[in-house]
């Protein structure tokens, strides 16, 4: 019984990992043609890649349109520009920009 519950407990973790990152920003991309969006490429494998993440040349895409997008923003630039490592996570969605999960936090090393 006591294999059960353990058994249980790690896939429910697993099932509800996000994906993330650990490593240096690499690349940034935004435009015009995109609106209010920031595409980030982080160092490494994506962690747990969300299933609707299909894009090869960015990991995530920030939504830059509202007050906290924009302090988002300007945590990854300092990031980028610094050269500093970073954990991005994401959720398990592709809804901002089709193919490329979406932000959900960082957090400067």
């Amino acid at each position: 019984m006591r294999l059960l519950i353990v058994l249980l407990a790690l896939y429910s973790g697993l099932s509800f990992a996000t994906p993330s990152h650990t490593g240096k920003i690499t690349s940034i991309l935004s435009g015009p043609v995109y609106g209010d969006k920031l595409f980030i490429k982080v160092e490494g494998s994506l962690i747990k890649k969300s299933s609707c993440h299909t894009n090869t040349n960015f990991d995530y895409v920030l939504d830059t349109s509202t007050a906290s997008g924009e302090r988002y923003m300007s945590m990854i630039l300092t990031a980028y520009a610094s050269g500093r490592s970073v954990t991005i996570t994401g959720y398990d969605g592709c809804s901002i920009y089709t193919g490329v999960t979406n932000f959900r936090s960082i957090s400067l090393k």
